[in-house]
């Protein structure tokens, strides 16, 4: 049984033929999956989704639409249900700069403080931005709701930073594309307890469907390629990787 811990059906590419898309997953052995929001909008439509048995939802601004936006509690505090595990995808993201590095790190920091405020883990994107993601991170002591990193894409040694701090460390369709062999070194010196898998569908295809839209079905893809550069078997990584998400996520069933 495998848990796709990032996927957008809040995507108008997947949300029209949601239900279609999780019975194709299910029958790949894929059972149960995070819904995340990028933002007010996708966070509601995660947390309808989340009416269903198997999604759970995961409510957040993506750092690119951080220029436009204004932290407003009691519109978040609507879509807190027993089904939101998390706040995210939150971070910093300086690859085009879609909005300013100061607004992008004025947001991160209003919503780690909300996650805390309300006792859930964080799913952090990061891109090009490690230096102010590590500092924001330290001094807003994001070892009290721990998380996950999603679709880790950073080096060894930040990943030794970080895995002190109660999170989780995040595999996708790159992990299977012949050019990632510094992303494979990473993988192969984390330990077990700290790695999770997820598509991040539509985006980001394992190397079967590069260039096409990806959705929670490949996901048993990713999860073959990690069993092969950790050497176990597919049941071993299965049951390894849902006590990890029992241990950072408290009220989820898997």
């Amino acid at each position: 049984m495998w848990i796709d811990t990032h996927v957008h059906l809040n995507d108008k590419r997947l949300y029209a033929s949601w239900k279609e898309i999780l019975n194709r997953a299910k029958e790949k052995e894929v059972s149960k999956f995070f819904v995340v929001g990028y933002d007010i909008e996708s966070s509601r439509i995660a947390v309808e989704l989340s009416e269903d048995d198997d999604i759970y939802a995961i409510i957040g601004l993506h750092p690119h639409e951080s220029d436009k936006f204004e932290f407003n509690k009691k519109e978040w505090d609507k879509l807190l249900t027993l089904k939101v595990i998390a706040i995210g995808e939150i971070g910093l993201d300086y690859y085009k700069l879609y909005s300013s590095k100061d607004s992008q790190k004025l947001v991160f920091i209003q919503f780690i403080q909300y996650a805390k405020e309300n006792k859930l883990p964080i799913v952090i994107h990061s891109r090009e931005a490690w230096k102010d993601l590590i500092s924001i991170m330290k001094a807003e002591r994001v070892w009290e709701v721990g998380g996950i990193m999603h679709s880790f894409g950073g080096s060894y040694e930040i990943a030794k930073i970080i895995a002190d701090w109660n999170f989780l460390f995040s595999f996708s369709g790159p992990i299977t594309y012949p050019n990632a062999n510094n992303l494979r070194e990473v993988l192969k010196k984390l330990p077990l307890d700290l790695i999770t898998i997820e598509t991040d569908a539509p985006y980001l295809p394992p190397q079967s469907i590069r260039g096409k839209i990806n959705e929670p079905a490949y996901l048993p893809e990713i999860a073959q390629k990690i069993s092969e550069i950790k050497g176990i078997d597919l049941n071993t990584l299965s049951d390894i990787m849902k006590k990890n998400l029992k241990r950072i996520f408290k009220n989820i069933t898997i």
